[in-house]
């Protein structure tokens, strides 16, 4: 019984889009409603547990929205946060990542190539430093070093996050100290409290939008949480375009 009510709270959740109210049913919806009602009729005792289920799954899509609406210009209008690609894009993805993430680097390779096929789209990288809090034997930690960087040296930022991204373990205080003297970015090494403060806020949305890990993305009104294949990611990009 258990699986069955699983199954029909599945597929009901197929037509309610995350983040988004379709104004009109489309024929596979159609297709999906009748078959959901065809095995409510069959299993009437699972409407009760069925109903509660879709009611605290729409719950949590209105506080998704609104999680979304009440950030949505720090996310998407904030210039403190470094970006690569259009000026004025048809779309903006919102990549949550961690320079210590083996699936954030898995991930970038993909994002460069959406970048040259997609020269329309913009990437907002927001810095979460899960890994690592703080690089060993320095006062500092990759995401607030990288938006130092955005901010005083932004002509070294493309520079900086492909050496960082580019180191397949984990940072220490040797690499990064090497990838500050080769940009010329040794500077930016020192912290400041309006980096902390936005790296908090960062992780707060985060928690907020119920995800666990990074890399995760947000694609016009889709979240995608966890690695996507390159194919897979063009993929949502194209229906969202």
């Amino acid at each position: 019984m258990k699986s069955l009510l699983l199954s029909v709270s599945i597929a009901a959740s197929l037509f309610l889009s995350p983040l988004v109210t379709a104004e009109t049913i489309s024929s596979v919806q159609e297709k999906q409603l009748a078959k959901i009602s065809a095995l409510l009729r069959e299993n009437p005792e699972i409407i009760e547990g069925l109903h509660s289920n879709l009611l605290q799954y729409l719950d949590s899509q209105q506080s998704l929205s609104s999680i979304l609406t009440l950030n949505h210009d720090y996310l998407y209008n904030n210039p403190k946060h470094p970006y690569f690609g259009a000026e004025n894009p048809k779309l903006t993805i919102i990549n949550f990542t961690d320079y210590n993430c083996p699936y954030c680097k898995r991930l970038e390779s993909g994002l460069i190539d959406v970048l040259k096929s997609y020269p329309e789209i913009r990437i907002v990288n927001v810095f979460l430093p899960f890994q690592q809090r703080m690089i060993p034997g320095l006062k500092t930690n990759t995401a607030w070093y990288a938006l130092n960087v955005w901010e005083k040296k932004p002509d070294q930022y493309a520079e900086v996050h492909r050496l960082m991204m580019a180191k397949p373990s984990r940072h220490d205080s040797k690499s990064i100290l090497k990838i500050a003297e080769l940009t010329g970015t040794q500077q930016e090494l020192t912290p400041n409290q309006e980096k902390v403060k936005m790296v908090e806020k960062n992780e707060k949305i985060f928690t907020q939008l119920g995800l666990r890990g990074t890399p995760s993305l947000i694609i016009g009104n889709e979240i995608i949480p966890g690695f996507i294949p390159t194919e897979d990611l063009k993929a949502i990009i194209d229906k969202q375009l």
